[in-house]
């Protein structure tokens, strides 16, 4: 993961996060960079921040572990999010929720497009020929390991073990792979299989370290420790360590400030649980915000 927030960094200000209500990482330098930036536009009278990318890729998500509750629904399906949503998370600082988009690509193939979560897999014709890629992107270990089956060569032979195993047949004996393979392809998508994106490899020797230091996985346990720390009052902003530049690259502008004390400005978050109505805000309608 750090090799890929190197990566990421040298195009566009990157911070490491994983979205949950209960076990978050990133979340108090998220919340931190958001204060600086209201202080850095102190003459607005808000600021707005939108959460924008592919469908299925956890914006909603996101909001979610910064507000400590689930105000935006979410689902392991692309299309759950329709309408935009304004969330409050601070008396300045509103989060808005937009429905995936899908940038237009001459490169994207069916396959790209398929199994980066784009679209519906119940409506996906011939899913059985998207399943040589997916055993190319997921160790064969973890494909038995997952099915409980092994001795399969290639996708066909796969599909055929899968279906005979879980008794999905069609008339004759003969196996259902069209059925399996949507299961397969949703259990790919759904993070059922592991596996990853390998990050580029970099340019030059000197990018294997930054400040002397290798990788900052070794520090996820201990952010995290910090993080459990705090105890329910989840909403407060993260102090140390979680709020400095050390908190997995951090952000590349530097807009994180070391040893920012959590209490400071506490008086934004007054009222938080309160602000807005239980749904966390009201949906609103993408055509009429533009």
């Amino acid at each position: 993961m750090a090799a890929w927030v190197r990566a990421l960094s040298k195009e566009y200000p990157t911070l490491a996060f994983h979205a949950s209500i209960n076990n978050s990482f990133g979340k108090g330098s998220l919340i931190q960079l958001l204060r600086q930036f209201s202080i850095l536009h102190s003459d607005r009278k808000q600021i707005s921040v939108g959460f924008i990318g592919y469908p299925n890729t956890g914006k909603s998500s996101i909001i979610n572990t910064l507000r400590k509750k689930k105000v935006c629904t979410v689902a392991p399906i692309p299309g759950e999010t329709k309408v935009w949503q304004y969330i409050t998370l601070m008396k300045r600082i509103y989060l808005i929720d937009c429905p995936g988009v899908v940038p237009p690509s001459n490169n994207a193939t069916e396959e790209d497009i398929l199994l980066r979560g784009v679209v519906r897999v119940e409506n996906v014709e011939n899913p059985e020929q998207y399943i040589p890629a997916i055993l190319k992107k997921t160790q064969q270990r973890h494909i038995e390991r997952t099915y409980e089956i092994k001795g399969f060569t290639d996708a066909t032979e796969f599909l055929s073990i899968l279906a005979r195993k879980g008794g999905r047949l069609l008339k004759g004996g003969e196996p259902d792979v069209n059925s399996v393979a949507k299961m397969v392809i949703n259990d790919f998508l759904r993070g059922k299989l592991p596996w990853y994106t390998p990050p580029p490899k970099a340019d030059d020797a000197g990018d294997e370290k930054i400040n002397g230091r290798e990788g900052r996985l070794g520090e996820m346990g201990i952010k995290r420790k910090a993080d459990e720390a705090q105890g329910d009052d989840g909403d407060e902003v993260q102090s140390g360590p979680d709020a400095s530049e050390d908190d997995v690259e951090s952000v590349k502008s530097g807009a994180l400030e070391n040893g920012s004390d959590g209490n400071e400005n506490e008086s934004e978050f007054e009222g938080f649980e309160d602000s807005d109505n239980e749904d966390g805000g009201a949906p609103i309608d993408t055509d009429s915000s533009r």
